[in-house]
């Protein structure tokens, strides 16, 4: 299938943007927040990166903070694990009494859905208003669910596509996940594991250009930047990626 006039302007602006250098401010992006009475809010980040990469979910406690919210952990359920700090006291050289770090040790967690008891709080976190190809993800089976993620990430896709988690409102957060799960299917059902160079250089230009198309803003610093940190060369690697991304948006713009 072929793009549309518009679809394939776009994707020529976008380039041509990339070509001469045109690298616009930073755009700060307002991330979805977690709500403040559960413990990981108070974790380092370490450890929410941690709990959400066994789990799926920031809403991790331990076996009596669950009994404390009303709640018990399910017989046969799996813990994850975080890292508290080790510590022991030590008089230095002036007879002072200080506590030193001498390592850490495991701490088991158990997610919300290793639990039951009484209802807990639930928090709506989509958009009052969704943003252009929601129907799209839709029409390719893709799952969208808007929830607090941790720190290290603004969004994600599972290898297959079949669900893409976002942790902010911005539309092209949500463009670059959706790009990921179109490309798991470009691709033959599935991507590599982890965030390869290929994979988000894809992602991120057809997220761009998909901004260029819906007339949502300049982005190109954006995605520069990004783009960059995972390869030497970003043109290169765009030029590169361009006959992919072209099947990408073909298949998220169908009519």
């Amino acid at each position: 299938m072929k793009l549309s006039p518009k679809a394939q302007t776009a994707l020529q602006k976008v380039v041509d943007q990339f070509k001469s250098g045109d690298l616009s401010p930073i755009v700060k992006i307002a991330r979805l927040r977690r709500r403040d009475d559960i413990p990981s809010a108070k974790w380092t980040f370490s450890n929410q990166v941690l709990a959400y990469i066994q789990t799926g979910t920031l809403d991790c406690r331990g076996y009596r903070q669950w009994q404390k919210a009303g709640r018990h952990v399910t017989k046969g359920s799996r813990a994850a694990y975080i890292l508290a700090p080790l510590l022991v006291k030590k008089e230095d050289e002036n007879g002072e009494t200080r506590q030193v770090l001498v390592g850490f040790r495991p701490v088991a967690v158990f997610a919300a859905t290793c639990t039951d008891g009484d209802p807990i709080p639930e928090i709506d976190y989509t958009p009052q208003e969704l943003p252009p190809l929601h129907d799209a993800a839709t029409r390719l089976g893709v799952t969208v669910t808007w929830q607090p993620l941790p720190p290290d990430r603004l969004g994600d896709c599972t290898v297959d596509g079949s669900e893409i988690r976002i942790g902010t409102h911005d539309t092209k957060t949500f463009f670059h996940e959706l790009a990921h799960a179109a490309h798991a299917r470009v691709n033959g059902g599935s991507l590599a594991g982890g965030q390869q160079a290929g994979q988000e250089t894809i992602a991120e230009f057809t997220a761009a250009v998909l901004m260029e198309l819906y007339g949502l803003g300049d982005r190109s610093g954006n995605t520069w930047k990004y783009i960059r940190s995972y390869a030497k060369d970003p043109l290169t690697a765009i030029i590169k990626a361009v006959s992919t991304v072209e099947q990408v948006l073909a298949l998220l713009l169908q009519e």
